[in-house]
């Protein structure tokens, strides 16, 4: 209210309004586009990082200390004896197929062993951790 005690007038409220959504109609808008942009995995190159994913990834990792520089993981239906949704995490010549709560590790050529943990499988995806 001004001064005097009387109303504002109903064309500086609108105003006003129309203002406020000026204003955050661009933080709105690009809400979306950072939503749809591609995760980054730079935090695993250290064999440390946990992440959820709904479609296969792939990444790099130290190959002076782990033998070998790029990861791959997935979740796919693992047919025969266990007929179930797994984790699948590959790298050269290795490969892991794990269901929730299984533990894994890959050793090449005697580096360090580069460990990780499926947390969680979901219809939409999995969980998993990279412990190094």
């Amino acid at each position: 209210m001004p001064a005097e005690g009387k109303p504002m007038p109903r064309m500086i409220v609108t105003a006003l309004a129309l203002a406020c959504a000026v204003v955050m109609a661009p933080a709105v808008a690009a809400a979306p586009a950072a939503a749809t942009a591609k995760p980054s995995y730079r935090g695993c190159y250290d064999g440390k990082c946990k992440f959820t994913f709904s479609d296969p990834v792939s990444f790099r990792i130290s190959k002076k200390r782990y033998g070998f520089s790029r990861v791959y993981v997935s979740k796919e239906y693992v047919g025969g004896i266990f007929n179930t949704d797994m984790v699948v995490v590959r790298a050269p010549g290795l490969t892991a197929s794990l269901g929730e709560g299984a533990e894994g590790d890959f050793r090449s050529n005697g580096k360090n062993a580069l460990s990780f943990r499926v947390l969680a499988i979901t219809s939409q995806g999995a969980t998993i951790r990279f412990t190094g």
